[in-house]
């Protein structure tokens, strides 16, 4: 399997700019419904295992998520909750991820504290 931005390179297709609502409302909908082992499966399917994104995004959503996690109660759900590496290497393996050609934001610093 490789990352999205392989495929879409090997397609010729671009990385696409989602607005945040339409974001959320995907996201919400797969929740809702208990999707994610189905979403899981078709991306498989389709060969990605990774879900491309620009660093910026998920700079502020990771600190949002540090600073209202620390905020919650002990008790408070956190079963699926995961760390973002600081390095935005693969969480899993600790390489760094696959960026296109002259793209990426390398060297433009860690995503933030990452949560203890």
């Amino acid at each position: 399997m490789g990352t999205y931005v392989d495929q879409a390179k090997g397609d010729g297709e671009l990385l696409a700019d989602v607005p945040v609502d339409t974001f959320r409302s995907h996201i919400r909908f797969i929740e809702k419904h208990n999707l994610w082992d189905e979403v899981r499966g078709a991306l498989a399917e389709a060969g990605v295992d990774t879900v491309a994104m620009d660093i910026r995004p998920v700079r502020v959503i990771s600190e949002l998520v540090a600073a209202k996690g620390d905020a919650l109660p002990e008790e408070a759900d956190h079963s699926g909750a995961v760390v973002t590496p600081e390095c935005g290497c693969d969480s899993i393996s600790g390489r760094p991820p696959v960026t296109p050609v002259g793209g990426g934001d390398a060297g433009a610093g860690d995503a933030g504290a990452r949560p203890q």
